[in-house]
């Protein structure tokens, strides 16, 4: 019976130790994410709605990604392909940019009007413009660690 609990208080010492050395280098992950999309050269004039930071963890899905940031504002001026650029070129950011940043004539609905892709170290960033109808422009950032199967910049 000594033994028994003894070997339970082992393991019970050895998970506190675990955990006191993992959630120190999760949060240290996670702040550097920060840390790198925080750089991102966002006009003034952007209305940040949304900030939401999924910190690293010992287990994560797929569906789930951690760590990763998103990040949404709105706009009344409309953005260009030339905001997107001026956003990932001063942070080191190689990248992408799909679409226009124009409304098409045709569409009727909300409608993604321009993607940013980029990578830096070993993150993935996306920057995507969404168009409503007699709304203001909402322009969308995720990070997260850069993933073989998302679309990568071309450059």
């Amino acid at each position: 019976m000594k033994v028994l609990g003894a070997v339970a208080a082992g393991l019970m010492a050895l998970g506190v130790a675990a955990l006191l050395v993992v959630f120190p280098l999760e949060n240290r992950v996670t702040e550097a994410l920060e840390a790198q999309a925080t750089q991102l050269a966002v006009p003034a004039d952007w209305e940040q709605v949304n900030d939401t930071v999924r910190r690293e963890q010992f287990l994560c899905m797929s569906t789930n990604p951690c760590p990763s940031i998103f990040r949404r504002w709105v706009t009344d001026t409309p953005v260009s392909v030339h905001d997107l650029e001026r956003m990932a070129t001063g942070v080191g950011l190689r990248f992408s940019v799909e679409g226009t940043c124009q409304r098409p004539p045709t569409a009727f609905s909300e409608t993604g009007v321009c993607t940013l892709y980029g990578v830096r170290s070993e993150n993935h960033y996306q920057v995507w413009v969404s168009d409503r109808p007699q709304e203001p422009q909402q322009v969308s950032l995720e990070v997260r660690p850069n993933r073989p199967y998302l679309t990568q910049p071309q450059g």
